[in-house]
């Protein structure tokens, strides 16, 4: 069964796992409970606010208003009467599209913090990314064939939202023999180095099955993360954009 697997701070993540009880209940750390929506469910720990797992992301209902905040490891699956099912690729991106980027702290801020955003609580981070491949396919080396393998992957990274939005200028790429090299400076936002590394690489993980379609292997992925000084204005902007929302709302279409 495929299905999409969203813990805390981290990017969602597509699996395949059997169709148990036993399976699910490995993913959320214990018993599950399901909300339930037309075609999908969400499953989570049961005991998620018992155990004061930490927050993971928002609980939506049907029109897309919040009415709860979930807790620890959670994923998401198909539903066909009443059986869970695996999702497809449409609801896989949708899904995806809403969670990669509604990432809470809010569990790790200070209290005197409560009222920021939790981006806002966040330092940023530009992050320095070196893909390396290795080229499989029996195509002669060429310069049509580095074209073609530079047109694949930057395709891919333009239709990720989490690689598009993020990637700041385009990718560059250099060959050596069958070999290549992808560099690119990726914008995050996290609560340490490590952390940001470590989204940079689960952002490319996400996708890894796409661009080895070309006909390569990914064989490293190396991040190095170096935080960025506060920027006044910056903040001050993203500070008022953050309390717009607030009276404004924020509405999700299903």
């Amino acid at each position: 069964m495929k299905i999409l697997v969203v813990e805390p701070m981290k990017p969602c993540q597509v699996r395949e796992i059997p169709d148990t009880t036993e399976a699910m209940c490995q993913i959320v750390g214990g018993r599950i409970e399901s909300f339930s929506y037309h075609r999908e469910a969400v499953i989570s720990n049961e005991e998620g606010k018992l155990l004061n797992l930490p927050q993971n992301r928002p609980l939506y209902d049907g029109g897309g208003t919040q009415i709860d905040m979930l807790r620890g490891t959670f994923f998401i699956a198909g539903v066909s009467g009443e059986h869970f099912v695996s999702l497809t690729d449409e609801q896989i991106q949708r899904y995806k599209d809403l969670y990669d980027n509604v990432m809470v702290l809010a569990a790790e801020r200070p209290e005197n913090q409560a009222g920021i955003a939790p981006e806002a609580a966040m330092p940023h981070f530009a992050v320095g990314c070196v893909l390396s491949f290795r080229i499989i396919r029996e195509d002669q080396e060429s310069p049509a064939l580095h074209d073609a393998f530079t047109s694949h992957v930057t395709g891919i990274f333009n239709k990720d939202k989490a690689l598009s939005e993020r990637t700041v200028d385009d990718p560059y790429f250099t060959f050596r023999g069958r070999c290549a090299e992808v560099g690119y400076s990726f914008a995050a936002q996290d609560k340490d180095e490590t952390s940001a590394e470590a989204f940079s690489e689960q952002c490319v993980r996400n996708v890894q099955d796409q661009l080895e379609g070309f006909g390569c292997k990914l064989e490293k992925i190396e991040c190095f993360a170096e935080e960025l000084e506060p920027d006044p204005v910056i903040d001050q902007a993203r500070d008022n954009r953050s309390q717009e929302k607030k009276k404004k709302g924020v509405h999700h279409e299903r």
